[in-house]
């Protein structure tokens, strides 16, 4: 892709917007940034290093000026201006296509409504313990356009994906690609979940011979949809056997491409508990496909430490188990960190709704819940919806839900901040929510 003296135009200037700008630059652009924030955090960097700044609102001059505008993955690729300038004859990408065409390493990409963030760290950590040089980031930590200057060096650049960047895809084509599951979520984006879990395939679209799918034959939405991978597909899932593919054998993850089964033990654990065996699984198989072998892969799962916020244990008192679970945005999420407890759950659920089917958990809630608590600016929303299913009661914020949790577990019952919402209503972000949680309940078990 040349970019020398081409007019770029970045709009949203957070983290992945940054990056953009600044490759751009790198690449002997005329650059422009355009955020709706008056003052975002790297406006005086870029400035300083050359980009004409937009900021407090886009204008219509910056988009009719642009011969290549490129979008951050929080950005709607439908906006109005974006459209007028696409019809106009700009082309429209976003950071990750950007990043990908300036990628000197063959590419593993992870998508799915949950567990990207698990997988891509287990992947970049098997690698790395089979001895490749390995970049880690994408929509976890770096951006891929931050990361590739130093791509040229590495065997592998191993990327989470959101639908958000699959949206704005034209060349991008992963060596190996990942589809862990597809639920609802992000419905105030997408026209209805038939478009959501459409975009969450488009990571195969551009994908040929020698190329490899690794998909959930677990998930309905991921399997009936196989054929949108037009690579070679391997299979997993938790009953097996899946040829080319994995399934899980009591303590074991056994992989079976072509070669014979490859036996990988789980070690006990984080890892070990419910869905996250099969995040193990995914990664293995996507590891195999780079050339990883079982060692390898035994020692990353055996040395792997917990992600924040990801139905993390914080703490006990009196018998209650409390689990952060802060990450887990979505109804899906809720769903699988309930099945992964054991005993009676004391569920928190709020925040900023994304348009959730909460009515969805209601089989789950008559099994596992002892009680709900919905808080924050969704609250009164999602008991509407959970009426019936389990006891519940609706209060204001999260120091409130942890007050009652206090109040109403008993000893076996595990407390479970799985919000299934946003957390812009009162945090900046998932990880805030979390921290927040944390110290709430180091006040519950320390007075």
């Amino acid at each position: 892709m040349e970019l020398r003296g081409k007019k770029v135009l970045v709009v949203g200037l957070g983290v992945s917007g940054r990056a953009a700008a600044l490759l751009c630059l790198a690449q002997g652009a005329l650059v422009r940034a355009t955020d709706q924030n008056p003052a975002p955090p790297a406006a005086a960097e870029l400035a300083g290093a050359g980009v004409a700044l937009s900021l407090g609102g886009h204008r219509a001059e910056d988009f009719a000026w642009a011969e290549l505008i490129v979008l951050s993955p929080g950005v709607d690729h439908r906006l109005p201006e974006i459209e007028r300038a696409r019809a106009a004859g700009a082309q429209v990408i976003g950071e990750l296509e950007l990043g990908w065409r300036f990628t000197g390493c063959p590419t593993v990409m992870i998508t799915g409504t949950n567990g990207k963030s698990t997988v891509t760290t287990l992947v970049g950590d098997i690698l790395a313990q089979a001895g490749f040089q390995t970049l880690v980031g994408g929509n976890l930590g770096r951006p891929v356009c931050d990361m590739a200057a130093e791509s040229a060096a590495a065997d592998w650049l191993v990327a989470e994906v959101s639908s958000f960047q699959t949206d704005t895809m034209e060349l991008l084509r992963p060596r190996v690609g990942v589809v862990l599951n597809i639920t609802p979520d992000h419905q105030d984006r997408y026209p209805n979940f038939a478009a959501y879990a459409d975009s969450k395939m488009r990571l195969f679209s551009n994908q040929a011979d020698g190329d490899v799918a690794v998909l959930c034959a677990d998930d309905p939405q991921v399997w009936s949809r196989r054929a949108a991978a037009p690579a070679l597909a391997w299979g997993y899932g938790a009953a097996g056997p899946q040829r080319p593919g994995g399934w899980l054998e009591g303590e074991e993850l056994v992989l079976d491409v072509g070669q014979g089964p490859l036996r990988v033990k789980l070690p006990d654990g984080h890892l070990a508990i419910g869905f996250n065996r099969l995040n193990c699984l995914a990664a293995c198989l996507a590891a195999l496909a780079c050339g990883a072998g079982a060692e390898a892969m035994e020692r990353a799962l055996a040395a792997y430490q917990v992600l924040g916020h990801r139905l993390a244990l914080v703490g006990e008192k009196d018998g209650v188990r409390y689990y952060d679970d802060s990450k887990g945005t979505n109804v899906g999420a809720v769903a699988a960190a309930l099945e992964a407890l054991e005993g009676p759950v004391v569920l928190l659920l709020g925040g900023r709704d994304k348009d959730g089917r909460f009515a969805d958990l209601g089989p789950l809630l008559r099994q596992r819940a002892a009680q709900v608590i919905c808080f924050g600016e969704a609250g009164p929303k999602i008991q509407a919806q959970i009426e019936g299913f389990a006891p519940n009661l609706t209060v204001a914020n999260l120091a409130a839900a942890v007050r009652a949790a206090a109040q109403v577990a008993k000893p076996g019952h595990a407390v479970l901040l799985s919000p299934g919402c946003a957390s812009f209503d009162a945090y900046t972000g998932y990880a805030q929510r979390g921290e927040h949680f944390q110290e709430l309940v180091r006040e519950v078990i320390h007075g």
